[in-house]
């Protein structure tokens, strides 16, 4: 898959998703620990809604996802895959709502989306992909993770931040 396609509507990473890693590197105990999760918390999924491959991929989407308005507008309105800084309403307040909800992984998507158009996607998919890898195995890496699943080196405490020598 071409790594511009895992660069989401709002300039997340789909290939840092807890949900996609699992899925992609075939970690079933990961997808069930995920689906227990979500069951847990009222939801009623199936281990196959946990299944993704990016918001861009054209293929599986989680529900949320595929229902995500983010994307749905992105593809209205700014003409684009992504949302853009040429959108009259950018940042509007879909944008910021999301960012500001309490999901870690959310705060950067405004500044993900700055970066994405001052830099362009290439660009900005290829620092991505090196950004989430852990830093010693080069595993691909999630959101959440605090130590790589291959080797147990511990992810940046810049996660957030970007990094301007990536």
């Amino acid at each position: 898959m071409d790594r511009e396609k895992l660069v989401a509507a709002c300039g997340l990473y789909c290939g840092a998703c807890e949900m996609y890693r699992a899925d992609h590197d075939n970690n079933q105990p990961k997808l069930e620990e995920l689906l227990k999760g979500f069951t847990a918390r009222g939801g009623k999924f199936a281990l196959d809604d946990l299944k993704c491959d990016g918001c861009l991929g054209n293929g599986r989407l989680t529900p949320w996802c595929n229902q995500c308005n983010i994307r749905l507008c992105s593809k209205q309105k700014a003409g684009e895959p992504w949302c853009s800084s040429d959108c009259t309403d950018f940042p509007c307040a879909l944008l910021t709502n999301f960012a500001n909800d309490g999901m870690t992984h959310h705060i950067e998507v405004l500044e993900n989306l700055s970066r994405l158009q001052k830099i362009g996607i290439k660009k900005h998919a290829e620092q991505e992909e090196k950004r989430w890898l852990c830093p010693q195995y080069k595993a691909p890496m999630s959101w959440y993770n605090k130590t790589c699943h291959k080797c147990g080196a511990k992810r940046s405490n810049k996660l957030y931040k970007v990094q301007s020598e990536l």
